[in-house]
């Protein structure tokens, strides 16, 4: 993430061109325009749009299933129903586990934010799923992604029944609101309780472009010391943890913020959380398996890492996160 070199002249006004045409894509051509909303539709053979008002998502149950193992899957800051978790909930579906991927924004009828979330629409998401007759209620994990892997942690504190969480290029505060429309704003907490917002990093201090990333990747973490009201007491959790982060991650210090995790919880005596850090992968090394014949193989180190560093993330991450479900779920 950080440019770990010094800059000469003329790479410093290249930096500062580019930081100009950045700032002119932000006002004449939205992010959320680099960054479409995807809302995957399931093939008929191995899955469903499931909107019942209260709960929008795709669900796959495993083939055959009854009273087995089931997950609600989430993702983070891309919002609706994107590819990259629709290949995992795949995955995760041919393995024997029954998945519900849930949207909880920008979605048509959802916020169109990252702000004010009510942490209930997770709850009624994980009630859907268990009321399914593919699926055991007793057995279920849920699974978050990047922005999502707070809302997973929210609600294992919060959900009994859970058996278990995996969290991917995870978070371990509640980090501002968000939009792609303006990614540089600050909005307010991403997540609300019975009606009330949860605290979250203040973060409107940091000047959060034109700087070393580096050094703004150390301030951020640094605020966490600041205020630790924002932070997520992971000894709540009362399940087994799995974390995965990828060393190169370019999107936000999720390596760093696993091992914070980490050492809270050996801290507090809590002895079932785990990390795996990658240490060529990025952002996307989190996930289903890509082969380097896939179309999305040379698109894997676009938010951090090499395309091989990704996919051997991805590959022998899921070998885990399959091992670590059939310990805590059981199989068939």
């Amino acid at each position: 993430m950080g440019l770990g070199k010094k800059i000469g002249c003329g790479c410093l006004m290249l930096l500062l061109l580019l930081a100009a045409a950045v700032a002119a894509i932000w006002i004449w051509k939205p992010w959320a325009s680099l960054v479409p909303l995807e809302m995957v539709e399931p093939e008929a053979q191995v899955g469903e749009r499931i909107d019942a008002g209260d709960v929008l998502g795709n669900f796959y149950p495993a083939k055959g299933a009854n009273n087995g193992p089931g997950i609600l899957l989430i993702g983070g800051s891309e919002g609706g129903l994107g590819s990259d978790m629709t290949r995992l909930a795949l995955a995760l579906q041919k393995d024997g586990y029954s998945v519900l991927h849930q949207s909880y924004w920008r979605a048509p009828g959802q916020p169109e934010r990252l702000e004010g979330i009510p942490l209930e629409t997770f709850q009624r998401g994980l009630a859907w799923l268990r009321a399914r007759p593919e699926v055991d209620p007793s057995r279920t994990a849920m699974m978050g992604w990047s922005r999502g892997s707070e809302a997973t942690q929210l609600i294992a504190m919060r959900d009994r029944s859970l058996k278990a969480i995996v969290l991917g290029m995870p978070g371990n505060a509640v980090w501002p609101g968000f939009s792609w429309d303006e990614p540089w704003r600050q909005f307010g907490s991403p997540w609300t309780w019975r009606g009330e917002n949860l605290v979250h990093l203040d973060t409107s201090g940091v000047q959060m472009f034109g700087g070393d990333p580096e050094a703004i990747g150390k301030e951020l973490l640094a605020l966490q010391d600041e205020q630790p009201e924002a932070l997520l007491p992971i000894e709540d959790v009362r399940v087994p943890v799995l974390m995965i982060c990828g060393e190169a991650d370019n999107v936000w210090a999720s390596c760093a913020m696993g091992r914070k995790i980490e050492q809270r919880a050996e801290a507090e005596g809590k002895e079932d959380v785990t990390l795996l850090a990658y240490t060529d992968a990025g952002h996307y090394g989190y996930g289903a398996p890509v082969s380097e014949t896939d179309a999305m193989f040379e698109n894997l180190s676009r938010l951090g890492g090499s395309p091989e560093g990704n996919a051997e993330a991805l590959r022998e991450g899921y070998r885990e996160i399959e091992r670590f479900l059939r310990d805590e779920l059981g199989g068939e």
